[in-house]
């Protein structure tokens, strides 16, 4: 009787994991919905703040959900769409390192190699794209990552000069 009323305690603890976890996921998808429609009229920064507070307390309440790798990503691109060049590169790196089977670990590479760029850390840049090269030579950016290093040998005057002619 005592082990029956301990597993049923366990399931219902398990249970009740699982709930908060869709309830949480149902959550942030409702919130990416309202960015994305904001987004066509406007941007609007406190949705953007709520989808990164939900993406923040997601991930560390639920470390070992399946869908982790795909909110880090989603966290990681509106990071970026923030500007938070640093702060994007650091969970675009924890995506393509730490879950490197991941469909979305190619992408994560390449676009850390973006914002090294956008923060006028060139060479990172450069060694981030040599990177994604080589770690996936079929990808269909590969031509991408290639054009990129090539302009990144450019300063910005360069680059003005070169589309101006």
């Amino acid at each position: 009787m005592r082990c029956l009323s301990s597993c049923l305690i366990f399931l219902s603890v398990l249970t009740s994991c699982v709930d908060r976890e869709k309830y949480d996921y149902r959550h942030i998808v409702k919130l990416e919905s309202q960015l994305l429609e904001q987004q066509v009229l406007e941007y609007d920064s406190a949705y953007a703040e709520q989808l990164l507070q939900a993406y923040r307390i997601f991930l560390s309440s639920h470390p070992t959900s399946s869908k982790k790798t795909e909110l880090l990503f989603k966290y990681a691109e509106v990071l970026k769409g923030q500007g938070s060049w640093l702060d994007a590169a650091e969970i675009f790196h924890q995506v393509h390192d730490l879950h490197p089977e991941s469909s979305l670990a190619p992408l994560a590479l390449f676009h850390q190699a973006h914002c090294f760029e956008m923060l006028q850390q060139k060479l990172t840049a450069k060694n981030t794209y040599q990177e994604f090269i080589t770690r996936y030579p079929n990808h269909p950016y590969i031509e991408q990552a290639k054009g990129m290093i090539a302009l990144l040998q450019y300063s910005d005057e360069e680059l003005m000069q070169q589309f101006q002619e």
